[in-house]
Order: C-alpha cells, then structure tokens, then sequence
C-alpha cells in the first residue's frame, strides 16, 4: 500500500479482502461491514460496550486467492476503549493502523530479501486473548462463514446428544465440538437434537452448553426446553451456576414472549436478589429490560443488593446507546421504594464523584 489506511474498514477494502466482524464483548455477535465502517468514522456509537471498550474480532481473506495456494483467513482479536460519549477512541484506532502500516513495511523489506514475515500484531497493545467459550462460539461461526467443515468433535458430540453413548458420559466433550453443533443448528437435524437431549443431561455439561448458548438463538422448541429446565431449577433453588447457565441460553431466544416470561419467573422468585443472575439480565437482556414494568422490577430486586453491586450494573447499563435514556426514566419514577430510592441517590453521589 503506497499510503496509510485511515481505518481498519479502508485497509480491508484496499487489500481486496473480504471481511466480516464481531463484536466479543457481550456476546459473540455480528457487526454489519456498513456499521463498522460508521463506527470507525463516529457517525455511529459503538452498540455493545463493555467494561468501557469494543472487543473487536476482524476475520477477512483474499477475494482473488492465487490458484496454487488456498489463502488462509487472517484473525483479529482487538480491543479499543470507548469515550464518554459511546463512541470508538480513534486516537488508540490510529496507533493501531500505524503499527500495521509499520509491520507491512518490515515484511515487504523481509520478503525483497528473502527473510520470513514476522507478525507483531499479536504483541499489539489492542490485541487480546479471548475467552476459551467465545473462542470456540467464534470459531465455529467464522468455519460456516467460509464454508469450512467443522471440528473433528462435532460428530461425536452429536452423537452423545442423540443419547448415543448414554448421557451420564459426557466426560469426553469438546468445547469446540459444542460449539460447532450450537453453530450449525440450522444443519443435520442439530436443533431437533438438542431440544430432545435438554431434559436427559446432566447438570454439570449442561451448564457448559447453556452458557454457549448466549452466542446463538435458539428456536422455540428449544426455547421451550430450556424454559422448562429453568423453572424446575427455580423450584429445586440447589445450583445457582446452571441456572445463570439457563437464563443467558434464553437470552437470545428468536420467542420474546418466552425471554419475557424467564425475566418474570425470575423477577418474582426468591433468587431475584442474586447478583449473578440480576447480571445475567442486564448484560445479555438489556433490550427486554426496555419494558418499563419490567425494569423497575429489576431495579427493585437490584436495590436488594450492595450499594457497590448496584452502582455498577448501572454504570455498565449507562454505558449502552440504546439504555441511558430508558433508565433514567425509570429511575425517575415515583411509585419506586424507600430503598431503591437511597441506592438511586448514592448512584448519582457516586457518579459525581467518579467525574470530579
């Protein structure tokens, strides 16, 4: 490239690659290339902050590979802090460039003489290492995307869940072989599979598929499956993982009213005060908090927990474009407790102080 890109969009596109993104941080989701681009310009707010930064995954791969030599795809793990305002820091997006730009000179120079590349980028101050369960979710997607067979765990993970090697023995999973059937649900009857295996395994591997889960949407027969193993966990109230577990495999239903109807079995249980739940909840299910009832009951159950707790699943809230405005009103609503509105006033001294 005789010139330095001006974004990471603009480097793509002048290569000739393909390329798709996703954003790692609440979930493994998909950014539209258009919306990346207006993110990286600022004419758009980064839609799924977390802890003050966009975890960024950039997979791309030649459009025009050479006949002789499959081109492999190229990964990104980035990181990027967010401004105050819920936009991309351009300024860290830059530095970023600049050290591909420099590494791009280094094995053009290396390759005029003979030498291996060297790849830098994975010592980037913006790379990042992700998470075992979005690795594997993020693998899975990324081989369907470019048409690639899945793992070599993925057949005998379909046939444990078809009860193939009868459900108690489940010792010899793959992560990435869960994955690779959560990601081809859509395929080889995987859905239909899965719903019929909900009520037969374990708690302990299903505790690891329903929190893979959260990266995929699940239709409503599987809905309804894991709907049903919620509510018995509610009843039972003997494993707070599986059931943190349960809530985020439903968070991303394609069936709003079933994601409703798990909020308010939570909302009105006596776990409605547990602060991993009441996480699960805002961090995954922020939308569906959107219902005003909906959240001031949450709001109420959070006002249960610490003052800490409190201030900083609002914080994180605050944070997401869609949520500071919803919020607020809620919070400035009148038929609210004694308690809740001490935690909303110490919220708002803390907020100050946090600023000044």
């Amino acid at each position: 490239m005789s010139a330095q890109p001006s974004s990471i969009t603009d480097f793509l596109q002048r290569g000739n690659f393909h390329f798709r993104v996703f954003d790692l941080g609440r979930r493994v989701t998909r950014l539209s290339n258009q919306l990346f681009s207006k993110i990286e310009t600022q004419q758009a707010m980064y839609p799924y902050p977390f802890q003050q930064s966009a975890w960024i995954a950039v997979l791309f791969w030649d459009k025009y590979p050479s006949e002789a030599k499959r081109s492999e795809p190229i990964i990104w793990f980035l990181k990027f802090p967010i401004d105050e305002l819920g936009y991309l820091q351009l300024s860290s997006r830059d530095a970023f460039l600049q050290q591909l730009f420099d590494q791009l000179g280094t094995n053009f120079k290396a390759q005029q003489q003979g030498k291996a590349f060297s790849d830098n980028l994975k010592e980037s101050p913006f790379a990042f290492k992700p998470q075992a369960d979005r690795l594997a979710i993020f693998h899975s997607k990324a081989a369907k995307i470019l048409s690639h067979d899945p793992s070599h765990y993925y057949a005998p993970t379909q046939h444990y869940l078809r009860g193939g090697l009868g459900y108690e023995q489940w010792q010899s999973l793959g992560l990435q072989g869960i994955a690779d059937v959560l990601a081809r649900l859509d395929k080889d009857n995987n859905s239909a599979i899965l719903t019929a295996a909900i009520a037969y395994i374990p708690d302990q591997p299903l505790e690891v598929i329903a929190n893979l889960m959260e990266h995929i949407e699940p239709n409503k027969a599987l809905s309804d499956a894991l709907l049903t193993k919620m509510q018995a966990q509610i009843k039972q109230m003997d494993s707070l993982p599986l059931l943190a577990a349960l809530l985020r495999s439903l968070s991303n239903s394609q069936i709003k009213p079933l994601r409703y109807q798990a909020w308010e079995l939570l909302l009105q249980s006596k776990q409605r005060t547990e602060i991993e739940l009441l996480a699960v909840l805002s961090g995954r299910a922020w939308n569906d908090l959107r219902d005003e009832k909906r959240f001031k009951a949450f709001l109420e159950a959070l006002a249960e927990c610490d003052q800490q707790q409190f201030f900083i699943i609002l914080v994180d809230l605050m944070a997401i474009p869609t949520m500071r405005d919803a919020l607020l009103k809620v919070m400035r609503l009148p038929d609210r407790s004694e308690q809740l509105a001490q935690r909303i006033g110490l919220f708002f001294q803390q907020s100050r102080a946090a600023i000044a």
